[in-house]
């Protein structure tokens, strides 16, 4: 299909240099969004919540376009007269301040816990990395198959941050990224997550990473085999995904989830995840390995109501209960847990 300007909509054109659309192979659509935004207004934008980036966004996005050349900084000199300023106040006001790193000294960085990235790489820097390092170079290729795309500047500046300040060798970044792009979790949002996560965890041999590939391709199976027998909502929450992983790690089954989740729901008429981790943690404790197990050990110790004293048994009786009591659970559920509807429409969800 064919496109034309719709020249009735707007009252005016503004230009944009030729290099902008050059160099677009590295720009992130934030960027374009502030360099449009600063070609009709000739300045920065005031509030860049109006334009759906922050503040860190529009700094970013002047340094790149400084670097690849499209825009240049203007400064006023401290003896400039008053007069001189006002006529040249339009290009002053519209050039961004000089980005100041963040980036900790590599002292502070062993002191301080792990970071976000601290976005203080340049696109020159980063296109040195790729010249200087054969390794880099293959870094990016691998992780440019792996994701189907071409990595934008925030793209190979959280690579590279992985690969420095997590201390990632490139072979286990493209074994991560692999995996996240396995399971349909590519964003680099998402990789980094994760790549803090193993970096806490100490993996980083291939051994290493590949048994916790394993642990999660399994917790991912596992995930939605429940998810779709308890017919939950499609977007899970971050501690119900948590559960879910646990109970993986333990070996049960979805046939014991699915009996816990209907114990749940008939003691307590909703689904509450906490309740649900405590009798199947129960039934791990106890050696339960199936469904049927898990149903017969429940009545081997359902707890004995008490009796009447008229009708009390004088001789004493042996019961050992289950170390979760479901009308205790159900209380502490009510009082302390609020309620997510669920998908479906029946009972209600929640973590």
């Amino acid at each position: 299909m064919d496109y034309k300007i719709n020249w009735d909509c707007s009252e005016g054109v503004f230009a944009v240099p030729d290099a902008a659309a050059d160099s677009l192979k590295l720009v992130n659509g934030k960027s374009v969004k502030v360099l449009l935004y600063f070609m009709k207004h000739r300045r920065a934008p005031e509030c860049p919540d109006d334009i759906g980036v922050t503040a860190e966004d529009v700094e970013e996005a002047f340094s790149y376009w400084v670097n690849v050349g499209v825009l240049k900084r203007c400064e006023v000199q401290a003896d400039t007269p008053k007069s001189a300023v006002a006529e040249k106040k339009e290009p002053v006001r519209i050039i961004a301040k000089p980005p100041v790193s963040s980036a900790p000294s590599a002292h502070a960085q062993q002191a301080k816990p792990v970071s976000k990235p601290t976005k203080a790489l340049l696109p020159t820097e980063i296109a040195e990395r790729i010249v200087e390092s054969e390794e880099i170079r293959f870094l990016f290729s691998s992780a440019e198959q792996s994701l189907g795309r071409v990595l934008t500047f925030d793209d190979q500046r959280t690579v590279l941050w992985i690969y420095d300040h997590l201390g990632m060798s490139a072979d286990i970044i493209i074994m991560l990224i692999a995996y996240c792009c396995s399971v349909g979790r590519s964003s680099m949002a998402k990789i980094e997550k994760i790549a803090i996560d193993w970096h806490d965890k100490n993996i980083s041999t291939h051994e290493q990473a590949e048994n916790e590939i394993l642990v999660m391709q399994k917790a991912f199976s596992f995930e939605g085999k429940v998810q779709s027998r308890l017919r939950l909502p499609s977007k899970l929450t971050e501690s119900q995904k948590k559960y879910i992983s646990g109970w993986a790690a333990m070996d049960l089954t979805v046939d014991m989830v699915e009996l816990a989740y209907d114990k749940t729901v008939d003691n307590t008429g909703k689904v509450y995840f906490h309740y649900m981790d405590k009798i199947l943690r129960t039934w791990f404790e106890n050696g339960i390995k199936s469904a049927e197990a898990a149903e017969e050990f429940d009545v081997r110790t359902k707890p004995v109501k008490k009796q009447s004293k008229a009708n009390a048994n004088p001789q004493p009786q042996k019961s050992s209960a289950p170390s979760y009591d479901l009308d205790l659970l159900f209380e502490h559920a009510l009082n302390s847990t609020p309620v997510v509807k669920r998908a479906d429409g029946g009972g209600g969800l929640n973590d």
